[in-house]
């Protein structure tokens, strides 16, 4: 007998990550804080980065239907917020540190910020009334 190995991904567990973020953004920013225009240029601004990767590799008909069933394939997925979060996220972190004090953000943590309380080991950090506290050594 053959068993297929599966690998789970985020539209497996019944929420996709696009589904996710689409829920957070409306949440967070239902305004729409940034403007239609900057949208634009930024997207403008992806495509001409793309096309100058299609001239400098020279991309082949195979190639560029292969690829494109991949980014097919990861939208299709519910995946696009979960690729962009891990392998996009950490330039724009690099970016907004740019005019931050402490250390830069990770998806792990923690966070130093100058002038932050200061805990002596063991800690118990601070939280929430409603959180369940984390004991640290």
């Amino acid at each position: 007998m053959t068993t297929t190995e599966h690998s789970p991904t985020a539209a497996g567990t019944g929420a996709s990550a696009s589904q996710i973020f689409r829920a957070s953004r409306s949440a967070t920013d239902p305004a729409g804080a940034v403007l239609g225009e900057r949208v634009d240029d930024l997207a403008r601004a992806v495509l001409r980065a793309v096309h100058e990767v299609i001239r400098e590799k020279d991309v082949t008909y195979p190639e560029f239907q292969a690829v494109k069933q991949w980014l097919m394939d990861v939208g299709e997925s519910g995946e696009w917020p979960l690729f962009l979060d891990v392998f996009v996220e950490h330039v724009i972190e690099e970016v907004a540190a740019r005019t931050q004090s402490g250390t830069l953000g990770t998806i792990q943590g923690p966070y130093y910020v100058p002038g932050a309380q200061r805990l002596s080991s063991p800690a118990t950090l601070p939280a929430r009334p409603d959180e369940k506290r984390f004991h640290a050594t």
